[in-house]
């Protein structure tokens, strides 16, 4: 049976299968953890923390405040962004010494306040287009029966950002959206952003229904529109990607661009949706920005743009894993190099081990993740394979009687964005340290990209030898 999403992350000891069982309760972890509330385990935990970095990184260098808020908010909150109302069936209420609260279903609402607040304090001051970046939690009730792994969960963290614009700014701001999902994709994924492979899907209102399932005025829909038409215009002239105008699907707060991807799978085409701009003339009124904007700035035109390049962090793990078969870029692998040692029961077995354990040290110290994993000849094959169908290091290194006499390093990398293996056999390395030297220069290549992104590749030495 082929593998799932699901599968690959339990190699990659991403995550905690809900359906695993508990040792000596009988039970199973999801009936601790709860239905569609992911739990990551330990190679989970430096994924989330890695990406996390370099997305907050690079939306700071892209000139975005960077801010956390709070999973919990009064109700308050979502009554005044109109939440309460509209989407009540999807979120999760509970009382507290007779006040209600709400666990968060959208970081929006926050955001805003964050935007009034600054505007209280500083007035004109405070830069406009506004953008504003969370790495956000949020939690949704979805029906147990469409819950699906990775893919469709209750719980889920989101590259959310908002950006507040003038009219004037609005074209300009969504082509910069789109620009930074193609940095991201190539540089951190490897997936390449082209006529080929991406399409952009324009909702629009149906006008017939305006002010009964689509909030606001004819004249505002037109203009909203309007802007993302031209904004996918100058995408397609600047960047060759095409986009189809689909009518009727709009949110009911403004029209939105979904990103989709063409990704070929076992000799078929798959579609997925990944990010996605949204336009929003509800927000603003409802928190009475068009007022307080125009006061400040004497703007008369201001939008709210919800944007999330990856869309959901679990999700989109969920549709690489299977896109790539379970291989992670090198910044992002929870075992980035594994070193074999392939012992042979003979005299050079001491050299080897003092060589393999002196790489793996030595890598461990300059924030690399390496593994020891000893064998001998004969089963070496055996678990290569094994090793190759589970967690998958980008970089193998083995060294055997031959490369611990003559002091040599041979190695086996996995290039992420060519997707092809390519090998180096007998690489001269007199000294442990230069053998360490000749791997970390293997690793730089393949951090590259991500220093290209954001000016260096984060590095977390964990040590998660054992699940090797």
């Amino acid at each position: 049976m082929e593998k799932t999403h699901m599968d690959y992350a339990y190699d990659l000891d991403l995550v905690v299968k809900p359906d695993s069982s508990v040792p000596e309760f009988g039970r199973e972890f999801g009936a601790f953890t709860g239905a569609g509330i992911p739990l990551f385990s330990l190679g989970g935990g430096v994924y989330r923390s890695i990406i996390s970095e370099i997305l907050v990184k690079f939306h700071a260098l892209r000139g975005y405040f960077v801010v956390e808020t709070p999973i919990i908010a009064s109700s308050t909150l979502f009554e005044a962004s109109g939440h309460l109302s509209f989407y009540r069936k999807n979120m999760f209420l509970f009382d507290i010494e007779g006040h209600q609260y709400a666990i968060k279903p959208m970081n929006c609402p926050y955001h805003i306040l964050i935007f009034m607040h600054e505007l209280a304090r500083y007035r004109s001051k405070v830069p406009l287009p506004f953008k504003i970046f969370e790495v956000g939690r949020v939690h949704r009730y979805e029906p147990s029966g469409s819950l699906y792994g990775l893919l469709r969960v209750r719980g889920f963290t989101q590259d959310d950002a908002h950006i507040i614009a003038p009219g004037d700014a609005a074209v300009e701001s969504v082509f910069s959206v789109v620009e930074e999902m193609k940095m991201l994709y190539e540089q951190l994924f490897g997936l390449p952003v082209n006529r080929e492979t991406v399409a952009l899907r324009l909702s629009f209102s149906d006008k017939s229904l305006i002010g009964t399932e689509f909030m606001g005025t004819r004249e505002e829909w037109e203009a909203a529109e309007g802007i993302l038409e031209e904004a996918a215009r100058r995408i397609r002239r600047s960047l060759g990607l095409e986009y189809t105008v689909e009518p009727g699907e709009a949110a009911f707060y403004g029209p939105k661009i979904d990103v989709i991807m063409r990704v070929e799978e076992a000799g078929t085409t798959k579609e997925w949706q990944a990010g996605t701009i949204q336009f929003d003339f509800n927000l603003p009124r409802r928190f009475k920005l068009y007022k307080l904007v125009r006061d400040i700035y004497g703007v008369s035109e201001v939008y709210i743009i919800h944007r999330a390049l990856m869309g959901s962090i679990e999700r989109f793990l969920g549709i690489y894993l299977e896109h790539v078969r379970g291989r992670l870029p090198f910044v992002l692998a929870p075992i980035q190099v594994l070193v074999v040692a392939i012992k042979t029961g003979g005299g050079a077995d001491p050299a080897i081990e003092e060589r393999v354990r002196g790489i793996v040290e030595g890598l461990r110290a300059r924030g690399l993740r390496a593994a020891l994993l000893e064998t001998t000849k004969t089963s070496l094959s055996g678990e290569i394979r094994r090793i190759e169908s589970t967690v998958k290091p980008p970089v193998t290194v083995f060294i055997g009687e031959s490369e611990a006499l003559q002091k040599t390093v041979s190695m086996r990398i996995y290039d992420y964005r060519e997707r092809r293996q390519r090998s180096l056999r007998n690489v001269k390395a007199a000294s442990t340290s230069e053998a360490v030297d000749v791997v970390e220069a293997e690793a730089l290549k393949l951090e590259e990209p991500v220093r290209k992104l954001i000016g260096y590749a984060p590095r977390l030495p964990v040590s998660l030898g054992h699940i090797a």
